[in-house]
């Protein structure tokens, strides 16, 4: 069941065209940006986007500049962990070619998680791209989990696991819920 909903999410980015998943992830990072959340947090850990996911890079950018510190995922021996970037230029291909830092410094609890994920439901169910790293992860830290959504991906239902995460907050174009 899930793999068919993967495969219909990642059809469905496919066809959207890149130059409107820039002007909604520009809404959706001014939203979280706007956030107390985002206000109130010093340390927050990332994803780097990539394959038309909603775009984190200015984010990172602006985060940096607002004194924040950031880390990324980095995979080590198949589990993820947080690791700090210092500058956006560091960012390197890791394990499944997923941009990373070089930095072995890392953090564990982390005041906000920001969550890849190919869907998410009104209950805040998330989908990911099926490799449990980031429901692993959640389990062994304390954080804020946010999840980012072009509305267009919503989710009426996610058939959840028992194992699987729930986010605190997922911000679309259009609000924070």
């Amino acid at each position: 069941m899930k793999s068919e909903f993967r495969r219909f999410f990642l059809n469905l980015r496919r066809e959207m065209d890149q130059s409107l998943i820039k002007e909604k992830s520009g809404k959706i990072i001014e939203n979280l940006l706007t956030s107390d959340f985002y206000k109130n947090s010093q340390n927050i850990f990332v994803y780097v986007s990539k394959n038309m996911e909603v775009e984190t890079h200015d984010f990172i950018k602006k985060a940096m500049a607002d004194g924040k510190k950031i880390y990324v995922p980095k995979i080590i021996d198949h589990k993820m962990i947080a690791a700090k970037l210092d500058d956006i230029s560091d960012l390197e291909a890791g394990a499944f070619d997923i941009p990373t830092s070089n930095s072995l410094e890392f953090i564990k609890d982390p005041d906000l998680t920001i969550c890849p994920g190919l869907t998410f439901d009104d209950e805040k169910n998330r989908l990911g791209y099926g490799g449990g790293f980031y429901d692993k992860f959640l389990v062994e830290n304390e954080t804020t989990k946010i999840g980012l959504m072009i509305s267009d991906f919503r989710s009426i239902k996610i058939p959840a696991d028992p194992w699987d995460i729930k986010m605190d907050f997922i911000i679309t174009e259009y609000k924070i819920f």
